[in-house]
C-alpha cells in the first residue's frame, strides 16, 4: 500500500506539468467546462461550435499530431503515468517488483537508446533483405513469406486466429488480404488522389535509397512497386465490403484453398510456421487470393523481390533506423495526416512498451489510476443503460415479434468488461534486450503472432482482452456479444465520480449506449448471443432497419467540411445510428434518474456529449477519414446527432426555422 501510494503522489506530480508537456491547453477535470462554451453561438444553429467554440480556439492541432480532441488530454494524462511507472522499472527501483518489471524497463530503454538502434537496425534490416535476394525461384516464395508474416511483415496476406462466426465457442485459424501501402485500394484509382499517388512513389524511392539501394535503381524499382501494389488493391475488397461479415466468412480445407490459389503452396507455408491447418480456415476473401495466386504467376521473380524489399522497409520504419523512421514520418504523418513533426520520443517508447506488453504495464496502470470508486459507478452506467436500451426494444416499431424476441435474448447474453481483466497475461515467451528496439519488436511481432495462431481450433477465452488496460477507447464484439471499457477511458474529462450525473451520461453514458447498439444493429443482427453469424432478424424487419438507415445516410452526405469535402454517408452508416442511438438510450438512463431525485439538468446532458466530440483535424487527416474511417467528423457526432432529438430541440427552445432542427429526422432507436 505505501509503494503504490508513494507512484500515486508522483503521478500527480507528473499531471501537474501537463501544460508544459504538450500544446493541449489543460481545462477543469469536470466533465463539463462551462468555460470552454461559446455564448456568441446560438446552440440551436451550431450545437458543436457553441458547446467546443472557446476549447477550438485554445486548442489547435499541435505540431506532431493529426488530430486534437478534448479527450487528448486523458491520453497525455496516461502516456505521462506510463512514463513514470517506466522509468521506475527502468531504474530497478520499485518494491516490490512485479512480474513483468524487468522487461517493462528493459524495452522502455532500449526504446529511447537510438545510437544503439541505429546500428542494430541497419544490420537486422540487411539481414532480411538478403533473404529475399536469395529467393530464387518462386517455389520458395511461401516460406519466405511465412517467415516474413511471423515477424509482422505482411506482404500479400496475413494470417491470425479469430472466433469462429460459425462456431462461436471455437477460434478459426484466418488468411486475409494484405500487401496496400496506402489506406485504402480507393488511393490507388481514385482522381482525387493522384497528388498522394505521386508522393508515395516519391516515399517508397527515398526509402530504398536510404537501405543502399542506388538512386537509378531505387527509381525503377519504386514504379514496379507501385504498380503491384495497384493490382493488389484491385484485387482487394474495399473498406466497405470488409465490414461485411457474411462476405467475409468463408470456410475452406486446406485442400480446397489450394485448387483455389494453386501458384501457392500452401502446405509448405503451414509446415513453416508449424501451424496445423488440418481443420477448417476462414478466407476473408476468396476471390482476392484466386486473382493473387493469378497476380504472383504472372509477375516476373525480381519485380516480386523489390516488392517484398519495400514490405520489409515500409513495415519496419517506425522503430528502424533514424533516417528511415524520418522518411516514413514524412508521408504518412505529414502527406497523409497533416502532421508537422514528430511527437516526443518518449511517447513513442511508451506506446511501443504498452504494444508489447501492455497487460504487464496496464496492471501497474491501474494500481494509480482506477480506483474502486470509479469502477462501480462505470458497472452502475452500464447497467442503466442496458436496462434502458432493453426498455426501448420492447417498444420499436421496426422490430416484430420475432425480431424483438431475438433481440432481448441477446440482450440477456451481453457482456461487459470494465476496467482490466480478472487475470493479467504473462509474458514469459518474450525475450527483451536493452539495447535494441528493432529486435525488440521482431521479437514482440513473433510471440503475438504465434500466441495468435496457436489459438485456431482452440476454445475460445471469453476472459482474454481485445484492448490494453490504460487504452482510451472501447469496442463492441460482435463474436464475443460483449462491450469493453478499458480503465484508459474511464479517466476525466470523459468520465468523473466528482461530476454531476447529467454529466457521466451524456459523456459516457452516451459511449456505453453506443458500443451496446452495435449488438443489434444491421452488423449485429447477423450474430447471436453466443457470438455465431447467424441472423435473427426477420426480412420485414431488416427492410425497414435499411429504409431508416437510408435517412440517416442522406442526412451525412449532405455535409461537406469547411473545405467543401462531402463526407461519406454510406461508409459511416453504421456508426451514426450507433451515435444517435447512444445518446438517445442515454438520455432515457439519464431521466430514470431524475424520478430518484438525483438531479435534472438536461442541458449539461447535452453539453457533456458534444464537449466529449471537441475536437479537430488537419485537412490531410479529415481527408483520410472521410476515405477510410467509418466514423464521421466530431462536429457531425455532434449536430447531426443532437438535430434528432427532439429533446434537444425542447430544452434549447430551438424553433423550426434553425440548422439544428431538420424538417424530417431520422430514428431508429
Amino acid at each position: 500500500m505505501k509503494k503504490i501510494s508513494i507512484l500515486l503522489l508522483l503521478c500527480l506530480m507528473v499531471m501537474s506539468t501537463l501544460s508544459c508537456a504538450t500544446n493541449l491547453q489543460p481545462t477543469s477535470k469536470e466533465v463539463v467546462d462551462m468555460s470552454l462554451v461559446d455564448q456568441s453561438m446560438n446552440p440551436c444553429e451550431n450545437f458543436f461550435q457553441y458547446a467546443c467554440g472557446k476549447w477550438l480556439t485554445s486548442n489547435p492541432v499541435p505540431a506532431d499530431k493529426s488530430e486534437l480532441y478534448r479527450f487528448t488530454e486523458i491520453d497525455e494524462n496516461t502516456l505521462l503515468i506510463l512514463k513514470n511507472i517506466l522509468q521506475t522499472y527502468q531504474r530497478g527501483d520499485n518494491t516490490p517488483p512485479q512480474a513483468e518489471s524487468e522487461k517493462l524497463g528493459n524495452a522502455y530503454s532500449a526504446c529511447l537508446n537510438a545510437d544503439k538502434n541505429e546500428i542494430s537496425a541497419k544490420k537486422a534490416i540487411a539481414a532480411l533483405l538478403e533473404k529475399i535476394h536469395l529467393l530464387q525461384n518462386k517455389k520458395n516464395l511461401m516460406p519466405l513469406l511465412a517467415g516474413l508474416h511471423e515477424k509482422g511483415i505482411n506482404p500479400f496476406f496475413a494470417l491470425y486466429s479469430m472466433q469462429n462466426p460459425g462456431d462461436a465457442t471455437h477460434m478459426i485459424g484466418t488468411v486475409d488480404q494484405s500487401g496496400m501501402g496506402l489506406p485504402e485500394k480507393a488511393y490507388y484509382t481514385e482522381k482525387e488522389n493522384l497528388k498522394i499517388r505521386t508522393l508515395y512513389l516519391i516515399h517508397i524511392q527515398k526509402s530504398l535509397f536510404l537501405t543502399g539501394i542506388r538512386t537509378n535503381d531505387a527509381f525503377e524499382q519504386s514504379k514496379k512497386i507501385f504498380q503491384l501494389e495497384s493490382e493488389i488493391a484491385k484485387i482487394s475488397l474495399s473498406a466497405i465490403e470488409q465490414q461485411d461479415p457474411i462476405k467475409t466468412y468463408n470456410p475452406f480445407g486446406k485442400i480446397a484453398l489450394q485448387k483455389l490459389s494453386p501458384q501457392m503452396d500452401w502446405s509448405i507455408y503451414f509446415k513453416t510456421l508449424h501451424f496445423d491447418a488440418s481443420d477448417t480456415l476462414n478466407i476473408v476473401s476468396p476471390l482476392y487470393f484466386k486473382r493473387l495466386s493469378t497476380l504472383i504467376n504472372k509477375t516476373n521473380l525480381a519485380d516480386l523481390k523489390a516488392y517484398l524489399d519495400w514490405e520489409v522497409i515500409r513495415e519496419t520504419s517506425n522503430y528502424s533506423t533514424l533516417a528511415l523512421q524520418q522518411e516514413h514520418f514524412n508521408f504518412f504523418g505529414k502527406t497523409l495526416n497533416g502532421k508537422k513533426e514528430r511527437e516526443p520520443h518518449w511517447k513513442t517508447c511508451v506506446a511501443s512498451v504498452d504494444k508489447s506488453l501492455g497487460e504487464a504495464l496496464g496492471e501497474a496502470f491501474i494500481k494509480v489510476a482506477f480506483g474502486q470508486e470509479s469502477k462501480d459507478m462505470a458497472d452502475t452506467l452500464v447497467a442503466n443503460v442496458k436496462s434502458s436500451l432493453k426498455e426501448i426494444i420492447t417498444k420499436l416499431d421496426w422490430m416484430d415479434v420475432e425480431t424483438k424476441t431475438g433481440a432481448l435474448k441477446k440482450m440477456q447474453s451481453l457482456n461487459q468488461k470494465i476496467g482490466f481483466p480478472k487475470q493479467f497475461k504473462t509474458y514469459n515467451e518474450l525475450a527483451v534486450t536493452n539495447d535494441s528496439w528493432f529486435l525488440n519488436q521482431l521479437a514482440s511481432n513473433v510471440f503475438h503472432f504465434n500466441e495468435s495462431i496457436k489459438k485456431a481450433n482452440q476454445s475460445v477465452n471469453r476472459n482474454e482482452w481485445g484492448m490494453t488496460p490504460p487504452t482510451d477507447n472501447a469496442y463492441y464484439d460482435p463474436t464475443m456479444n460483449e462491450i469493453v471499457f478499458p480503465a484508459g477511458i474511464l479517466q476525466a474529462p470523459l468520465f468523473n465520480v466528482n461530476s454531476s450525473v447529467a454529466a457521466n451520461y451524456g459523456a459516457t453514458g452516451a459511449t456505453i449506449g453506443h458500443e451496446m447498439t452495435h449488438g443489434f444493429d444491421d452488423s449485429g443482427s447477423q450474430y447471436d448471443e453466443l457470438g455465431n453469424l447467424k441472423n435473427w432478424w426477420s426480412e420485414k424487419s431488416a427492410q425497414i432497419y435499411k429504409e431508416k438507415a437510408q435517412c440517416l445516410i442522406k442526412q451525412y452526405n449532405s455535409y461537406t467540411t469547411d473545405e467543401g469535402t462531402p463526407l461519406n454517408g454510406e461508409l459511416s452508416v453504421s456508426e451514426n445510428i450507433a451515435d444517435l442511438g447512444g445518446l438517445k438510450i442515454a438520455l432515457a438512463a439519464y431521466n430514470k434518474t431524475n424520478s430518484q431525485g438525483l438531479d435534472s439538468d438536461l442541458k449539461t446532458f447535452f453539453i457533456a456529449y458534444a464537449q466529449s466530440w471537441c475536437g479537430q483535424l488537419t485537412k490531410e487527416a479529415e481527408h483520410t477519414q472521410i476515405n477510410s474511417d467509418t466514423h464521421s467528423l466530431p462536429k457531425f457526432r455532434v449536430n447531426g446527432v443532437v438535430s434528432n432529438l427532439p429533446e434537444f430541440a425542447d430544452v434549447f427552445q430551438c424553433t423550426e426555422d434553425q440548422a439544428m432542427v431538420p424538417k424530417n429526422r431520422c430514428s431508429v432507436w
